[in-house]
């Protein structure tokens, strides 16, 4: 389950507004990418994607994202993954379709409650770690060095046009997970059923 968080965690980085503190200095052509990269982000204010996720052992995973800022979050992993993870602005939960649980965190007690916010200026996130050009892409690594998902993310965004299409996760054993984004669609009408998850019943049945 700390694996699937991870992976929301992830998402939620570049969904996040800047953190407080001091950031690391920057190069001129750093801020402007990083700027370039935050007004690509605040244009977002609803996505779906399709996503592949490869785990440190290969495992693969797939399934659907969808976002609605602020603070709505759906992460529908497809089968054979039990996990389907929601968050309502308020709480995180995390349903396990094979024990028919549903495990609920406060939203302000976690490091996701970053996706709350709007307003991203990556230039002054004290998070931001490493700007690093490849050919075709731009890759932005923000370190969390405290809290349950402590590690990197990197984010991986085309270049020099500006669009997501992936990011790793490097946790603090140094395993590392990539999810790839597929088919994104953004600005897009979701039902606001998708940001709810009722809990269950020991006998299957949903409580209202």
């Amino acid at each position: 389950m700390l694996k699937t968080l991870s992976v929301l965690a992830a998402f939620a980085a570049f969904l996040a507004t800047a953190a407080a503190g001091n950031a690391a200095p920057l190069k001129a052509q750093d801020v402007t990418d990083l700027n370039k990269i935050s007004a690509y982000l605040n244009t977002i204010t609803s996505l779906q994607a399709s996503f592949v996720q490869v785990g440190p052992n290969g495992e693969l995973d797939q399934g659907t994202i969808f976002a609605r800022k602020p603070g709505r979050l759906r992460f529908e992993y497809a089968p054979p993954s039990p996990y389907l993870i929601v968050s309502d602005g308020v709480t995180i939960a995390v349903a396990n379709q094979k024990l028919r649980t549903v495990d609920r965190y406060p939203l302000i007690d976690n490091p996701l409650s970053l996706i709350l916010r709007e307003g991203v200026d990556l230039t002054k996130d004290s998070r931001i770690t490493g700007v690093e050009r490849q050919a075709g892409t731009l890759r932005v690594t923000a370190t969390e060095k405290s809290g349950p998902v402590k590690g990197q993310v990197t984010l991986i965004f085309a270049y020099p046009a500006t669009e997501l299409r992936q990011w790793i996760i490097t946790d603090a054993q140094g395993l590392q997970t990539m999810i790839a984004l597929k088919n994104m669609k953004t600005e897009v009408q979701l039902n606001p059923e998708l940001f709810i998850l009722r809990d269950v019943d020991r006998f299957g049945r949903r409580t209202e």
